[in-house]
């Protein structure tokens, strides 16, 4: 028997955001990283363009998931879950 869990609109809303800023933050970290591995094989970023930097972040995205969840995972926490003052 399965239980279902039940969220209050805020709760799903804070999830739903959750997922979405971590997607971002992830891939935002990967294009970072391949810009450090082009700059770092003597490749100027400028001679390539963003459509060409996303297909090589989502290429490293699959290859290092959960590196670069763990990494970006506590800063998205903060961001989301951050209290109100």
């Amino acid at each position: 028997m399965t239980t279902a869990t039940v969220l209050t609109a805020r709760e799903l809303a804070q999830q739903q955001k959750f997922r979405a800023c971590l997607a971002h933050a992830v891939l935002f970290s990967a294009r970072n990283k391949v810009k450090d591995q082009l700059r770092a094989a003597g490749l100027k970023i400028s001679g390539f363009s963003a459509r060409d930097l996303t297909a090589l972040a989502e290429e490293y995205v699959q290859h290092h998931r959960e590196e670069l969840i763990q990494a970006v995972t506590p800063w998205v926490e903060k961001l989301v879950f951050k209290t109100k003052r």
